[in-house]
């Protein structure tokens, strides 16, 4: 690893697939007209490509007090590359979880929220963590606040969330999309192979960024799934009459339109501008990117004409389905058991591609959500990139510099900085990571030499 000087004096049965350009059956659902709601398609991604707007989201300042392993920290941000270096469990994954969690209020990696607080701040009767943030949005500037605090419970420490905006409190679903941040990590490897769950939270997480009204029928679907579920093992123990469930299906059925209608909307125009992102990135085999919306027939064939005729027509499936999930104590159609494939040169990537593709399909995947959160929200995400260009060759890593070179607010983490060309560090601002404590690094592009 180059030295860093710090300076002195300084601080199951799907209804078949929705694919790439069309979704089920080729079909595409029209645009819903909302307030709000960018119609334009989104453009290509890569330097030079003119997007009409050259708004960005701009974070300003960070300050986190007790979250992870960060006791105190204060730190100015301005534009352009921030490459934050050093070793392993020093606290660079956490900084970037820390920003993802004021854009998206869910912590990526942690298990519980509780994971968050530092693990000496309950001892010392500080059992919270803090995360705030000046940014700059479009909208105006705005000063972003989370806190985590805990408390004990029947079997050990819980966790409750805040949110201030301004210095207001607000609902978490309102703060959501306010700081609007794309995060790769290592853990994005897991969107090819690991369980349909995480795909799907992958569209959540875009989705609840761009449309409140996506987030919250998210949120209503969860709750009625489990009250719905409930009532079906009761009426399988006799204890409930089949007629109690159509209320519950009414609110399924409007909910689960509108969360396959979004995600189908949100596919069709992610997987071109990943298969775009793909090929700047890596060329040769190209990216296909299909859904598989969990949907009884009716749903199916109403997929490509409105909310309103597919709410319909689920609630049809519903009924049509009532005996089989009466058996299963369970909703056996609907988003919850939505998934996504990914295909790379025609065979399905899990499987086929090797560790450099799947990390590049990866990050495919994230650029093409930076690029329609410009598109639909009009400004430019801040990009968070953890140790991205590990695992890649030179050609593929040069690539990726070329890719991110059109944000105006992107940050890198990195073990060392061999695999940066001078001509990026020279650019860069650059950070030493140590023990939970950053400190801004200087001529450590003058340890290096090669291409920019």
């Amino acid at each position: 690893m180059a030295r860093l000087r710090a300076p002195t004096g300084g601080e199951g049965s799907p209804a078949g697939p929705a694919a790439g350009r069309g979704l089920l059956a080729g079909a595409r659902p029209r645009r819903r007209g909302r307030p709000g709601a960018a119609t334009a398609r989104p453009a290509p991604i890569g330097p030079g490509n003119d997007l009409g707007y050259n708004r960005s989201v701009k974070l300003g300042r960070l300050q986190l007090v007790n979250f992870r392993n960060f006791r105190r920290l204060d730190l100015a941000f301005g534009p352009g590359a921030h490459l934050l270096v050093g070793d392993n469990a020093q606290g660079k994954t956490n900084l970037l979880e820390a920003l993802y969690l004021l854009s998206t209020l869910r912590a990526f990696r942690a298990e519980s929220d509780v994971q968050l607080v530092h693990r000496d701040a309950p001892v010392e009767g500080l059992p919270f963590a803090r995360v705030a943030a000046d940014v700059v949005t479009a909208g105006g500037p705005l000063r972003l606040e989370a806190v985590v605090t805990l408390r004990e419970g029947p079997s050990g420490l819980l966790a409750s969330k805040a949110v201030r905006v301004n210095g207001l409190p607000r609902r978490l679903h309102e703060a959501v999309g306010l700081f609007l941040a794309v995060l790769f990590t290592v853990q994005d490897l897991e969107l090819l192979e690991g369980p349909p769950l995480l795909r799907r939270r992958y569209l959540d997480t875009l989705l609840g960024q761009i449309d409140r009204e996506y987030l919250l029928a998210r949120q209503r679907l969860e709750k009625v799934l489990l009250h719905r579920n409930h009532l079906l093992r009761r009426i399988r123990e006799g204890a409930a009459r089949r007629d109690e469930l159509d209320f519950w299906d009414e609110m399924l059925a409007q909910d689960a339109a509108t969360v396959v209608w979004e995600r189908a909307r949100a596919v069709s125009d992610l997987a071109e501008l990943a298969a775009a992102a793909h090929e700047a990135l890596a060329g040769g085999d190209s990216l296909g990117f299909l859904y598989r919306p969990r949907l009884g027939a009716e749903a199916a064939a109403a997929l490509g004409d409105s909310p309103a005729a597919l709410a319909a027509a689920f609630l049809t499936d519903l009924k049509r389905h009532l005996a089989q999930d009466i058996a299963a104590g369970a909703t056996t159609i609907g988003p919850h058991r939505d998934d996504l494939e990914f295909h790379l040169g025609g065979l399905p990537a899990a499987g086929y591609a090797s560790r450099a593709q799947q990390r590049t399909i990866a990050l495919a995947l994230r650029l093409a959500e930076a690029a329609l959160l410009r598109a639909r929200r009009g400004e430019a995400p801040v990009l968070l990139l953890d140790d991205v260009l590990s695992e890649m060759d030179a050609g593929r890593r040069r690539r990726v510099l070329s890719a991110i070179a059109d944000y105006e607010q992107v940050l890198v983490t990195s073990a060392d900085l061999e695999p940066f060309p001078a001509g990026f560090l020279a650019r860069a601002h650059l950070y030493l990571v140590a023990g939970g404590e950053v400190t801004p690094a200087l001529d450590a592009a003058t340890t290096r030499t090669g291409d920019s």
